[in-house]
């Protein structure tokens, strides 16, 4: 079983270009990671492939018996109950599986991301579908709630899809990777529209032989471009010689009278003696025409410049946490004493509901207590539409100078900010219109406050919402970084790539404590 798509054309109505132009895929049975940046159709792809939208024009070969999962789980799964209920122990396994009870069906509104995503999963699988795809599954998920969605999804044996940024989960999954991007960006002369190239393993070895093939591809166009030019070198020194070839064959400036000269110059003519740098230069031309089809023929694979720097970072002082216990409610948290000092860069891992959030919030208050809050950056793990209104109206506010060192560092973790290229300080009643997607946002805070000096930058899930593509330039940039951080994350990858010390927040009923590695 396999699903074919040949020359696939689809564009949004709203959408003055066509995103899929003559696009083809063929997908297999087992798991495929679908990968790339924000915008390249990723999500569209997985719903032209569900029939929940139809293509303008094309062949899009699939069954019936497909489900899709969102990425968000705010509404209830319409086949919840039934199939929780089935008298078929066949379907009812798979949330005995995923550890869905009965009492989290009567609290659905109440329960954790994770939670939600692990009943959405058990109820795709309760259909014993043919194709199955999922849009960004691990979003929200700890570890092990992630574990347990990967062991139940592994021995599913139809056609599985998903669109996914985490390397780890997509690795113990998918045996091959599409990766989609815009040609236009990719490649200089590339068509405006959205191309895939696959590769027969995980995201993590894709993204290797991808940078490699780019790398290589760059190499041998730019090999080819030097060998031109040098050819084009020696063609230009053949024609000069041949330029004075030519004036030493010409009577123009010979005296008629002069007959010793011109009999000289007829039989130079006639031996040809001068006519070797002539011919040189056309078998040289010749050579130069093949090895410019030869370099033409080789994809340009353009680079794309990455990093930031934070200003004066070596003014921080060190920040000390005395060790405490914290009461929330029903809920304390211990932990130790803890110095984060410039260069510091923190893991802060744990299940959820072990109080790393509230541990990251007595950090903030201490900070503010102390009046530095000015040296510290929080990016949320949500950005609520005040904040977001708020973010943008700080851009709008900079200094022309100071803007564009931001859309420079947007552009340099992945984004294309032509949106924002247009917010001026005298425009800023178009701030409701801008609508940026969550990641987005994240990278627009990220480039303002680098901007200013810190101490401290602390981030809830960072790479929720973002693209693999994102998710890279970021962890490349941050790996790169010298102040301190403190990152709250489930992502293994992105944590091994930037953090160099490891806090664990364990919890025990209703007492949780924070311990050092």
């Amino acid at each position: 079983m396999s699903i074919q798509i040949s020359n696939l054309y689809f564009s949004y109505p709203s959408s003055s270009t066509t995103l899929f132009e003559d696009f083809s895929l063929q997908l297999y049975e087992g798991w495929t990671c679908v990968a790339g940046s924000n915008g390249c159709g990723k999500s569209t792809l997985l719903k032209l492939i569900a029939g929940l939208i139809k293509a303008d024009s094309g062949k899009l070969s699939c069954c019936d018996s497909s489900v899709y999962c969102p990425q968000e789980t705010a509404e209830i799964p319409e086949n919840l109950y039934t199939a929780f209920w089935a008298d078929d122990n066949e379907i009812r396994r798979f949330f005995s599986r995923l550890c869905v009870t009965e009492d989290m069906l009567e609290r659905y509104e109440t329960l954790s991301g994770g939670e939600k995503k692990r009943i959405q999963i058990a109820c795709a699988l309760a259909e014993q579908p043919l194709v199955l795809l999922l849009d960004e599954p691990t979003n929200h998920l700890d570890a092990a709630t992630a574990s347990l969605i990967s062991s139940a999804l592994s021995d599913f044996e139809g056609i599985g899809i998903m669109v996914s940024h985490d390397r780890a989960f997509t690795d113990s999954l998918c045996k091959r990777t599409v990766y989609l991007y815009n040609e236009s960006r990719a490649f200089a002369g590339g068509r405006d529209c959205i191309v895939c190239d696959t590769y027969p393993c995980g995201l993590s070895k894709a993204l290797e032989l991808r940078q490699c093939g780019q790398e290589q591809l760059r190499n041998d166009w730019e090999k080819a471009d030097n060998k031109v030019a040098v050819e084009k070198q020696r063609s230009a020194a053949l024609e000069a010689e041949n330029q004075k070839a030519r004036a030493r064959l010409s009577k123009k400036v010979v005296n008629p009278g002069d007959h010793d000269t011109c009999a000289k110059i007829d039989a130079a003519r006639v031996s040809g003696k001068d006519r070797n740098t002539g011919e040189a230069k056309a078998r040289l031309e010749s050579q130069i025409g093949r090895t410019e089809t030869k370099r033409d023929s080789i994809k340009k694979s353009l680079r794309r410049k990455e990093g930031f720097s934070v200003e004066k970072t070596d003014f921080a002082k060190p920040i000390v946490i005395d060790g405490t216990c914290i009461i929330a409610g029903d809920y304390s948290l211990d932990f130790p004493d803890i110095e984060i000092k410039r260069g510091t860069k923190i893991a802060l891992t744990g299940q959820n509901g072990a109080g790393k959030t509230l541990f990251v919030r007595h950090i903030i208050e201490l900070l503010k207590n102390n009046g530095r809050s000015n040296e510290l950056l929080y990016l949320p793990q949500e950005i609520s539409d005040e904040q977001r209104v708020r973010i943008l109206g700080e851009f709008c506010r900079l200094e022309e100078a100071e803007r564009g060192e931001v859309l420079s560092t947007l552009f340099r973790l992945g984004s294309e900010p032509e949106r924002l290229n247009h917010l001026q300080n005298d425009k800023v009643y178009n701030i409701s219109d801008i609508q940026l997607s969550p990641g987005e946002l994240r990278k627009l805070m990220i480039a303002i406050a680098v901007q200013r000096p810190l101490s401290l930058l602390i981030m809830d899930e960072p790479t929720n919402h973002m693209d693999i593509t994102s998710v890279m330039a970021l962890e490349n940039a941050l790996a790169a970084l010298d102040c301190a951080m403190l990152v709250v994350s489930h992502d293994k990858a992105f944590l091994d790539k930037i953090t160099n010390v490891m806090l664990v927040a364990e919890r025990n009923d209703l007492k949780g404590k924070i311990t050092k590695i």
